[in-house]
C-alpha cells in the first residue's frame, strides 16, 4: 500500500533541517534530538496529526541548540528528505536510523549522495 505521507513529510523535514542550518544551530544535536524524539516516533507510525505538520510547526516542538559550525543548507535540506525516505524504505524507527547513520557521517557522504536520484541514494546506503 502506498504511503501517502512520505513525500510531503520528506519535504517538510528537509525544510526544517534547512532552517536549522540557516539559523546556525548545532545540526548534530538538533537532528539527533529530532530523529530520537517522541514526535518522530509518532511520525514513524504515520499518525496524521504528526505527519501533516509544516516545518515551522515541527520546529516549535524542539529547543534550539546554538552551534558554531556552518553547514550547507542545501545538503541539510537533502538530508531531511533522505532520512525520511530511508526510514520509509527500511521500516526501521527514526531512532534506529540516526543511530546507524549519524548526522556527521551522513553529512560528509551527502556531498556525493545528493547528486544521485533519491531512490538510488537510499538503496545505496541501506544496502
Amino acid at each position: 500500500m502506498k504511503d501517502y505521507y512520505t513525500d510531503d513529510l520528506a519535504e517538510e523535514t528537509g525544510r526544517l533541517f534547512f532552517h536549522w542550518a540557516e539559523d546556525h544551530l548545532d545540526m548534530d544535536k538538533m537532528i539527533t534530538q529530532y530523529m530520537s524524539s517522541h514526535f518522530r516516533e509518532n511520525v514513524d507510525k504515520r499518525y496524521a496529526k504528526f505527519c501533516t505538520q509544516m516545518w515551522y510547526e515541527m520546529a516549535e516542538q524542539f529547543e534550539s541548540v546554538q552551534g558554531d559550525a556552518e553547514y550547507d543548507v542545501v545538503l541539510c535540506d537533502w538530508l531531511g528528505n533522505f532520512y525520511t525516505y530511508l526510514q520509509a524504505y527500511t521500516g526501521k524507527s527514526s531512532k534506529e536510523i540516526i543511530g546507524q547513520y549519524p548526522f556527521q557521517e551522513m553529512y560528509m557522504k551527502s556531498n556525493v549522495l545528493h547528486d544521485l536520484d533519491m531512490e538510488l541514494a537510499v538503496k545505496k546506503v541501506a544496502g
